[in-house]
């Protein structure tokens, strides 16, 4: 088994570690929702502290509703159980004995989730925040549960945001993938949905449809992971390894992953940098993962020709944009994007 194969085996969960992580998520995000005082930053200076009180506590509920709504639909989707209880999530962490590799890979899982983007706005029309603040006060619960400094949390957030806006900067403008520069994940198509247009949606999937929406609830940037041939029974690849996995999967698992969205290509891409930068968890594999990176770049751009040359110019088109996604990720790898 080469570096890659067995890095690809570290970053493979089975539903039991799936359901570890959404639990944590879950917990993570209601000592959140308790604490957070990003309900309105001006107005909250000119209230007396019991309208701050009710406020908060409003605010607070509107955050315990969307919480639920999101496990029981992410759930429901990947066919997890109820939420662990939270004073058995530490030790559900020490009886799994990870890898430290694996350790990582679900850190870098927990930092980068963004929540709150099922909707937009609630029924008041004020929109849930989930600013630095929150992000911290989720990351801190996160660190704890994970014996993980919140800062080393903090770091690979930012980095994760740090590859995205590099490469939707790379890529906007005229006749490019996206139309804005300098967005922040949180502003992505796939993370801005309504909540009732998404439960609307999904509510009867099964099978590939169902797991594949359950994972973009989950954090988006994981692929089903069919086809590696990998031990376990891992049925997930987070934190990148669907792009370090490409060249030594099979061909199910490469068309898989060519088909996903330019979005959550784009969340595979940031994930990868993080788990790179911040944990270290390919060592001096740099090499090897733009080896991959150019290897699902080529198949892109060869798909892209394949339907431009039979006339299909809005899938060309789908795929070239994919392509160029992963040339300014290797660009950014190598230090030639800044």
């Amino acid at each position: 088994m080469n570096s890659i194969q067995a890095h690809s085996d570290d970053l493979g969960f089975d539903s039991e570690g799936i359901h570890l992580m959404a639990s944590i998520k879950y917990w993570a995000l209601l000592d959140e929702a308790g604490k957070s005082v990003s309900f309105s930053r001006l107005r909250k200076h000119f209230m007396n502290d019991q309208s701050k009180d009710r406020e908060r506590q409003a605010y607070g509920n509107r955050k315990y509703e969307w919480i639920q709504q999101w496990y029981e639909l992410t759930a429901k989707l990947l066919g997890l159980g109820p939420v662990l209880p939270e004073d058995q999530l530490n030790l559900k962490v020490c009886e799994s004995k990870f890898t430290e590799l694996k350790k990582s890979a679900i850190c870098v899982e927990l930092a980068t989730f963004s929540s709150y983007y099922l909707t937009s706005e609630n029924k008041e029309g004020e929109s849930l925040s989930f600013d630095d603040d929150d992000r911290k006060l989720y990351l801190n619960y996160c660190a704890g549960i994970m014996d993980e400094s919140p800062a080393t949390l903090w770091l690979a957030w930012k980095e994760f945001n740090n590859c995205i806006e590099k490469i939707v900067k790379a890529n906007s403008g005229q006749n490019y993938t996206w139309a804005f520069v300098g967005v922040g994940v949180a502003a992505l198509a796939v993370f801005a949905l309504p909540i009732a247009g998404v439960i609307g949606g999904v509510m009867g999937l099964s099978g590939a449809a169902a797991s594949s929406a359950g994972l973009a609830l989950l954090g988006g940037g994981s692929l089903a992971a069919g086809g590696l041939g990998m031990t376990g029974g891992y049925i997930i690849l987070v934190a990148g390894g669907a792009i370090i996995s490409y060249g030594t999967g099979s061909m199910q698992h490469q068309q898989k992953l060519r088909e996903i969205s330019k979005e959550d290509l784009l969340i595979n891409c940031g994930k990868l940098f993080a788990a790179a930068k911040v944990f270290d968890l390919y060592g001096e594999q740099t090499a090897d993962i733009c080896k991959q990176a150019l290897r699902l770049q080529t198949d892109l751009e060869a798909d892209a020709d394949k339907a431009f040359l039979s006339g299909n110019k809005e899938i060309g088109q789908a795929m070239e944009a994919k392509s160029q996604v992963m040339r300014s990720f290797r660009r950014l790898l190598r230090g030639d994007l800044h």
